[in-house]
């Protein structure tokens, strides 16, 4: 049986055998500028034990004012792994290459001159070569429907890329801001290295 935890209500809730309340821990709580509305948000750190050896730890951020919210789990047992990849785009296959991201990472393509931060990325955790430049594809025609001067050359080749049409090959680099990221499977030899 599994429950829901309300973390600011103090609610105990069962799961498997043990509270919830027993694994979770406050690690630290204060306050921040909203990045929305710029009123005050609430920022809280925990501490979740899910097994015998390992933790996550829990960040949430929550504005009362406008209602924005933001969360992320990081595993503390993967602290100190990777936070930089690049990745070698020189064929279609390359394309399937899976990673497990976290959600805030700065991503570049050096050959396109893009390089934006992701402080939300919104794609999921595990994702393919392909779903990150389709990401980038759909963020810059976000951005460049109100700005004139934008690259539409660059978001055209990030088009063909994401469509397996590679000629050129590309270098896409992927910064985690603050926890690991992995390279889960790749189709051949030498797609990516760590920088």
């Amino acid at each position: 049986m599994h429950s829901i935890q309300f973390l600011d209500r103090g609610i105990r809730s069962y799961s498997g055998g043990a509270f919830l309340s027993d694994r979770l821990s406050e690690i630290d709580r204060y306050y921040v500028e909203c990045p929305a509305c710029g009123g005050r948000a609430e920022t809280v750190l925990y501490s979740y034990s899910i097994s015998k050896d390992d933790a996550v730890a829990i960040l949430t951020l929550v504005c009362r004012s406008c209602g924005y919210w933001f969360r992320d789990v990081i595993s503390l047992s993967e602290v100190d792994g990777v936070v930089c990849v690049e990745l070698h785009i020189d064929r279609d296959s390359d394309l399937n290459t899976t990673l497990h991201l976290p959600s805030q990472v700065d991503i570049e393509v050096p050959q396109l001159n893009i390089a934006f931060e992701a402080r939300t990325l919104r794609i999921g955790r595990i994702v393919t070569v392909e779903a990150i430049l389709r990401y980038i594809v759909d963020v810059l025609e976000g951005i460049c429907s109100s700005e004139p001067g934008c690259h539409r050359e660059a978001i055209e080749r990030l088009k063909e890329l994401s469509s397996g049409r590679i000629g050129e090959p590309v270098t896409v680099r992927i910064k985690s801001v603050y926890s690991p990221l992995k390279v889960l499977k790749s189709y051949r030899d030498g797609v990516y290295s760590y920088c």
